[in-house]
């Protein structure tokens, strides 16, 4: 699925996952071997792409994007707009693309006319590496499906692009691996300037996403400085549970990712006992636990325990530490 095209975007957002509907263990048991591959795989497409964790910081940035929507719909000029940055497995791009799927549903149930018929409420586009402003434009216009002659001019790409969104009523523009727009580089200056001119030009509301954001340039300097005045910075950083608030936030991750796992003889509430361990093993990342607690979810299905082994999170713990122990000198 591409989601840098209209089609395969409306696909990724009109893609749901049933969770299954739990079973004895006898149950499965007894089904035929057809049937219980099939219901496994259920459970693992529900686990890795169904279910979705709202952690306070999706929460904040949720609502700040839906505050600059609303805001955006009367501002002329100066539009506003969203950094979403942090280190890799920090959930930036989970983050972007839940939220533009629950903006265009949103809009699809309330029969909101950015979604009707012929419209784009939301547009998704991934920066490439090293880009100038006309290829950036290009990735827009692939995107809507507009075609490209090689004669165009910059100009006249900005103008379809911009006039394409505004006609179709796009209300959301969410820009991916921004930090590939390091303003080091003069092309990238130019894709940044373009990147302004199609604001003001489209009436939408940007969101960027990207590694250390803060460190690329865009928000320093002249331009920079245009940027951070309207663009709410908004950083993921690993859970931390040295405060008991921290606590609560990483048990109510557990907890969460514990259910969405859908083994039938895990005790709810179990994977608490492993809290210290998992941040140990995953540093308090939550790309990393997902996929921690997902492969351990698949072995545990794959052997019919049906249950996390948490002692295997307690033993990869020693492990690690026993490797980075210095070794004795003879």
């Amino acid at each position: 699925m591409e989601i840098g095209t209209k089609e395969g975007w409306r696909e990724y957002v009109d893609e749901a996952y049933e969770r299954p509907i739990p079973v004895a263990t006898e149950e499965l048991a007894a089904m035929s071997f057809g049937d219980r591959a099939l219901y496994n795989q259920a459970r693992a497409q529900y686990t890795q792409a169904g279910a979705f964790v709202k952690t306070p910081q999706f929460r904040t940035v949720q609502a700040v994007v839906r505050d600059r929507v609303m805001l955006n719909r009367y501002r002329q000029v100066g539009k506003l707009g969203v950094i979403v940055s942090g280190e890799p497995g920090q959930g930036k791009t989970t983050t972007l693309l839940q939220i533009g799927k629950e903006h265009e549903l949103r809009r699809r149930e309330t029969g909101h006319a950015s979604a009707g018929k012929g419209k784009l409420p939301v547009v998704y586009v991934a920066v490439p590496a090293q880009c100038s402003a006309k290829a950036l434009l290009q990735e827009f216009a692939r995107f809507v499906g507009l075609p490209v002659l090689t004669r165009m001019t910059f100009g006249n790409l900005l103008t379809m692009v911009a006039n394409a969104l505004r006609s179709c009523s796009t209300e959301l523009i969410l820009l991916d691996d921004v930090h590939h727009l390091d303003l080091q580089y003069r092309h990238n200056i130019e894709a940044s300037d373009m990147l302004k001119q199609l604001s003001e030009r489209c009436g939408g509301t940007f969101v960027y996403a990207g590694i250390a954001v803060e460190d690329s340039g865009l928000l320093s300097g002249s331009r920079g400085g245009q940027v951070s005045k309207r663009f709410e910075l908004h950083t993921a950083h690993p859970f931390q549970i040295t405060s008991k608030e921290g606590r609560a936030d990483w048990g109510d991750l557990l907890l969460a990712l514990e259910d969405s796992l859908c083994l039938l003889n895990q005790r709810s509430g179990a994977i608490l006992d492993a809290a210290k361990d998992l941040h140990r093993l995953t540093g308090g990342e939550i790309g990393l636990l997902k996929d921690v607690l997902q492969l351990a979810a698949l072995h545990a299905i794959d052997d019919g325990t049906e249950m996390l082994d948490l002692a295997d999170f307690s033993r990869e713990v020693a492990a690690r530490q026993g490797a980075r122990k210095p070794r004795a000198t003879v």
